[in-house]
Formats: C-alpha cells, sequence, structure tokens
C-alpha cells in the first residue's frame, strides 16, 4: 500500500486539511451556538426590560402630573398625563408582543387592568374642582393604585431579569462547553499531525536513507552490502541500477584482488628494500609501516602510535616533517645541509635529512612517507671544509694586511719617486690586494653564516629606516665612484620582522655590486613595496647589465670573470642569497646588458609573537 511516493505526499497533505477543517468546524460550531444564546436574550429578555423600564418612568410621570393636579396646576398636569399614557401604551404593547417567560402573560394582563383602574382613578379625581378634596383624594385613592402598579410592572421586570440571568449563564455555559470541545478538537488534532509529521518524513525518507546507507557503505569498500528494495516505485529504477553497480565493482574487485595484494606486496618490499630509515604514517598519525633501518636505527615498529612533536625519535625526526606536510600537501624537503635534523643516541650526535611525502595531493589525507637520509659523514666534511676556509682565510689576513700596507706605502710621495711602469705595477698589486682582502672577508662572512643557520633575530623593523641606514652607509663611495645613491618614494609600509643586521649585510652587498658595476653619471636606488604575502625591497642600478648566460650562474659561488667583461665579482650576491633563504625567501634578478640590473629581496612576512 502507498507504493508511491506522490500517494504518500498526497495522504500527508489531505490529513493535515482534514484535521484543518475539523477543528474549523468545532470551532465555527461553538461559535454559532454562542451566538444563538446572545441572540435568545436579546429576542426574549431585552425587548422586555426596556419595556419594562420605560413603564415604569411613564407611570412615576403620571403620577408627578397627578400630584401637581391635586395642587390645582391642571395646565401641567393634562399634557403630562396625555403625553406618558401615550408613552405607557407603547411600552405596554412591546411588553404584551414579547410574553416568552412562564407566567409572564397573566402577569402582563394584572399591570392593564390596574393601569386601567389607575387610569379612571385619575380621571375621577381630575373631574372634582380644585382644593382640598383633590388633594385628598389623591392620597386616599391615587397613590395606593400607584403603588399596586408600579409593583406590577416591577415584578414584570424582574422576570425578565432573572430570565436575562439565566440564559447568562445558559451563554456562559455554552462558551465553556465550546472552549472545552476546541480544546479537545484541537489536542487531537495536534496529536495527529505530530503523528503525521513523524510517519510522513519517516514513510518518504527512510527508502532514501535505506539507498543512502548502501551507497555509503560501499564508498567505505564494504561491496557485499545488501541494496535491499526501497517499496517506493519512484525509486525502483535508481535502486536496480545502484545494485547492478554494486555487482560489476564486487566482481571488479574479486577479479582485481590478486593485482591489488601482488602491488602491496611490492611496495611493502620496495620499502623494506631502502637503507634509508623509512616510516609510513597513516591517517591519524600511527604508524603503517616502518623498513628494517628504521626498526634498527630508531627503534619504530608498525603499529606505534602518532607521537607529539620533540618526543622521541618518532617526533623529533619524523614528526616534524609529517605534521608540515599534512598541512601543506606538498613534499617537505630540506634545501641543504643545514636543515639537517640532529639526532643524539648510543652511537653519539647524528645528521638526518629527512624528507616528506603525502600519498595524497589532499592535504587532509594524513597519510605520508618520511625517509631519513643519514647525512652524519657529509656534515662533518662541510663543518671541516667551513673549518678549513675560515683556518685559511684567517691565515690570509695577515699576510694579506702587511701586503696591503706596502702597495699603500710604495703609493704615497714620502717613499719616492716611482716611473709609471713602477707606479702601474704597484697600483695594479694594491688592487689586486684590495679584491684578495674582500674576499677574504666575505669568506669570513660565508661561513659565519652558514654556521649560523637557521639562527635568525627577528625583530619588528622599520623599512624605511633600514634602506635609508644602507643608503648613508654607501654615499661616500656612490659618490666617489660618481653614482648617484638615493631610495624611491613609497607609501607608509608597516613594520617587518626580520634580522635587521643580516637583512643590512644582504643590501649592502646588493648596493656595493650595483655601484661597482655602475659607471659615473649612472644611478642606484633602492625601492620597497609590501603585500599581504610578503616584504619586496628591490636594488635596482643603470649600469652595464649582465648577458642572459651569465645571470643564470649569477648568483652561484664563484670568483670567476665576468664573460663579458672581464670584471672579477666575488661572493656578496651568494652570502646574500644564503641570508635571505633563512628568511624564508628568495632573491629574484633581473638585468639587460647596456640597461642595469635589478635585485629583488622577497621576504614572508612572520607575525608578531605575543610576549
Amino acid at each position: 500500500m502507498f507504493r508511491s511516493l506522490r500517494a504518500r505526499v498526497t495522504l500527508g497533505f489531505v490529513a493535515i486539511a482534514l484535521t484543518l477543517l475539523l477543528v474549523s468546524a468545532v470551532a465555527v460550531d461553538s461559535l454559532r451556538r454562542l451566538g444563538g444564546e446572545i441572540e435568545t436574550i436579546l429576542r426574549e429578555n431585552y425587548r422586555s426590560v426596556i419595556a419594562c423600564v420605560d413603564m415604569e418612568e411613564a407611570l412615576e410621570r403620571q403620577d408627578s402630573a397627578a400630584q401637581f393636579a391635586s395642587t390645582g396646576h391642571d395646565d401641567i398636569a393634562r399634557p403630562m398625563l396625555a403625553a406618558q399614557r401615550a408613552a405607557f401604551a407603547r411600552a405596554y404593547a412591546v411588553e404584551l408582543s414579547n410574553i416568552t417567560l412562564p407566567g409572564e402573560g397573566e402577569a402582563v394582563r394584572g399591570i392593564d387592568v390596574r393601569y386601567r383602574d389607575y387610569v379612571d382613578a385619575v380621571d375621577r379625581a381630575l373631574a372634582v374642582d380644585a382644593g382640598a378634596a383633590r388633594t385628598e383624594r389623591y392620597f386616599r385613592e391615587l397613590l395606593p393604585r400607584f403603588t399596586r402598579l408600579e409593583e406590577a410592572t416591577g415584578r414584570v421586570l424582574r422576570m425578565n431579569q432573572a430570565g436575562m440571568e439565566a440564559a447568562d449563564r445558559s451563554a456562559k455555559a455554552a462558551a465553556r462547553r465550546g472552549v472545552a470541545i476546541t480544546y479537545g478538537v484541537g489536542a487531537l488534532a495536534l496529536a495527529l499531525l505530530i503523528a503525521f509529521t513523524w510517519w510522513l518524513p519517516r514513510m518518504i525518507v527512510r527508502p532514501v536513507q535505506r539507498l543512502a546507507d548502501a551507497a555509503r557503505a560501499v564508498g567505505c569498500g564494504d561491496l557485499d552490502v545488501e541494496v535491499a528494495d526501497t517499496g517506493v516505485r519512484e525509486l525502483a529504477p535508481l535502486t536496480e541500477a545502484f545494485r547492478r553497480m554494486v555487482e560489476k565493482l564486487r566482481a571488479y574487485r574479486q577479479s582485481s584482488l590478486g593485482e591489488l595484494l601482488a602491488a602491496r606486496d611490492l611496495a611493502n618490499v620496495t620499502v623494506q628494500c631502502l637503507l634509508d630509515p623509512t616510516v609510513v604514517f597513516g591517517r591519524d598519525g600511527a604508524v603503517l609501516l616502518s623498513n628494517e633501518a628504521a626498526r634498527r636505527t630508531f627503534e619504530i615498529e608498525a603499529g606505534d602510535p602518532p607521537a607529539a612533536g620533540g618526543e622521541g625519535a618518532l617526533g623529533h625526526v619524523f614528526g616534524a616533517a609529517r605534521e608540515r606536510a599534512v598541512a601543506t600537501g606538498e613534499v617537505v624537503a630540506p634545501g641543504n645541509l643545514a636543515g639537517a635534523t640532529r639526532w643524539r643516541d648510543r652511537l653519539g650526535e647524528r645528521y638526518f635529512q629527512v624528507r616528506a611525502t603525502p600519498l595524497r595531493a589532499e592535504a587532509d589525507d594524513g597519510r605520508v612517507i618520511v625517509v631519513a637520509q643519514d647525512v652524519t659523514r657529509l656534515t662533518r666534511i662541510d663543518r671541516l671544509k667551513s673549518d678549513m676556509v675560515a683556518t685559511v682565510s684567517h691565515e690570509f689576513k695577515t699576510p694579506l694586511t702587511s701586503l696591503r700596507m706596502a702597495t699603500h706605502l710604495l703609493l704615497e710621495p714620502g717613499t719616492g719617486p716611482l716611473t709609471d711602469a713602477q707606479r702601474e705595477v704597484v697600483t695594479t698589486a694594491r688592487d689586486e690586494t684590495e679584491r684578495l682582502r674582500a674576499l677574504v672577508d666575505e669568506l669570513l662572512d660565508l661561513v659565519r653564516i652558514e654556521s649560523d643557520a637557521g639562527a635568525l633575530h627577528r625583530v619588528s623593523v622599520e623599512v624605511d629606516h633600514l634602506l635609508r641606514t644602507v643608503v648613508d652607509g654607501h654615499r661616500a663611495i656612490a659618490a666617489a665612484a660618481g653614482v648617484a645613491l638615493e631610495v624611491e618614494a613609497h607609501g607608509a609600509l608597516a613594520p617587518a620582522r626580520v634580522d635587521p643586521e643580516k637583512l643590512g649585510i644582504v643590501l649592502s652587498n646588493l648596493v656595493s655590486n650595483a655601484i661597482r658595476h655602475t659607471p659615473a653619471g649612472g644611478r642606484v636606488t633602492l625601492g620597497a613595496g609590501s603585500d599581504p604575502a610578503a616584504l619586496r625591497i628591490t636594488v635596482r642600478d643603470s649600469g652595464e647589465g649582465v648577458v642572459p648566460t651569465d645571470l643564470a650562474r649569477l648568483l652561484e659561488r664563484s670568483t670567476t670573470r665576468g664573460a663579458h667583461e672581464g670584471r672579477w665579482r666575488g661572493l656578496g650576491l651568494t652570502i646574500a642569497q644564503e641570508i635571505v633563504l633563512q628568511h624564508g625567501g628568495e632573491l629574484l634578478a633581473e638585468s639587460a646588458v647596456g640597461r642595469g640590473s635589478a635585485f629583488t629581496v622577497v621576504i614572508p612576512h612572520e607575525p608578531e609573537r605575543a610576549g
């Protein structure tokens, strides 16, 4: 029954409509009954009460006229009597036509008898000459008759008032009954509506919900789910199509199950054969798989629960890389040996380059494979290289200082005259000595920066103040070279969180390089800009420019000569790039031969730290 959604919905609306009609009918009937009671009061009693009041008022005025007549004021009494007798007759006619109560007719006819007797007595009194006889007749005959007539009229009035009170009580009782019936029917209607509200969605939604549950189970990999008949005609084609789809998926899984198992075994064997410690994390951070190297080096086993960052080998070596990969959805890998993770165990201090790769593109999937490559030997070699470079550079500084002083003294006039050929040789020796000194200083700076890799001291810095400090420090050098050095006008910039000392080295190297490669009469400018993502500082010159083949190798660690002009260049750009990378940014270079070069420092914003 009711296998159609349309029939079920129609049934629900019909039930609601019938309930509303029932409530409306009961309310209308109650109002109709109450209106009938009120109409009865108005028709049966109210008109009689008004007529009795009018009769009493007419009688009182006739008694006043009789009093006037007893004192001899016939001119006032007779017109008043005529008018009030007509008023009494009209009121009596209304009451006579509206007799509705038991005994009311007899009482009304009694009023008529007494009234006629009273009228005759008044007329007889008026026929007597004015004087003491008329006054004595008023008190002896008229006043007693008036009193009895007024009592009879009052008795009819009280009968109708009692009828009104009874009708009022009946109307109130009918109203109470109507309200009670309306409440009862309303409560019944509400219960029916609640029942239909509970029953109708279940009739409509339950079949769809069963189908959705089956689809959800299939989505979770349960292809053995039973797709039952929903019992709804409109959903039958969809149910049948879904059932056929599940059957085909089940057949496909059975046919490809062997291939999937083989692929899984191949992946496990591949991970186990890796020489570097490898850990595969599940969605919740627990260890799904670890190879022999990970078990031997870090004692990490499959099934280990998630570890907080910094807690044991699982958290310290692997956890941070996994969290970054999950957060970004991208491969996480250190750019150089300075980013290696340090780990101390029973074998001593060791260094690992940790690489994390999400198994899926979605950042929130959570499954990550992390490989820790042991670079302890390479780190020690790099440290030995840096120490050797630092030692050699320090050893070079003493003889270079002596050579530099000697060449400068030879060019002093007090040392004695030199031939032009000698002066040219000494000048060349002095220039080369200066270059050697600059190279040694740059090598020492590079070694110090590499040894302090990542040790930034970020503070909030006013960018405009930093630019002007760098310009002021190079203004004398620029003036000596005949190069204009200035800061481009820019809008107000928010303070940036950077290491001012190291960023100052970057800008100083870029400005020095720009002045060195800009001919006299040229211009070097510093400009800055900021967007929600990063701070950008550009050093632009109008110098000689760089050919495209050299531009690609401009930031390499090299002190060779430029291919197009044979000019020496040191490690200043390399040092600048290292510092920018420590800030998490990048150094961009643009150049064209004859049109100058532009170097842009891009540093991502870092939020202010509380406290």
